[in-house]
């Protein structure tokens, strides 16, 4: 929250903490207008306006990009582990398939 109260500030807001506590949601802030004259639907334009811009801004797209490419990074590592043990599995079922197919057929022979 100390990062949103200087940008409420530019944008004419401040967050005042409320008294009470929303047991499912934790503490509860009203937001109010430091500038007279200001209605609720001010108070909501600002507030949309100033998440609109926090949602686009370049640190916020880096930010997300560098998340992207390491989520990319990671499920491909988990799909080359399990291709990984795949083939190990499959080897070590084919090693003791073919023992046993030997055992079976040198029996049958005699």
């Amino acid at each position: 929250m100390k990062s949103l109260n200087p940008q409420l500030r530019k944008k004419g807001l401040q967050m005042v903490l409320e008294p009470t506590v929303d047991p499912a949601l934790g503490p509860v802030y009203t937001f109010e207008s430091i500038k007279p004259g200001m209605t609720n639907s001010d108070v909501a334009y600002r507030l949309y306006y100033a998440g609109e811009v926090s949602k686009w801004s370049a640190s916020r797209r880096k930010a997300i990009d560098k998340a992207a490419k390491k989520i990319k990074a990671r499920q491909e590592k988990e799909e080359r582990e399990r291709e990984r043990t795949r083939a190990t599995s499959a080897s070590a079922s084919s090693t003791s398939g073919s023992s046993s197919c030997s055992s079976s057929s040198g029996s049958g022979e005699e």
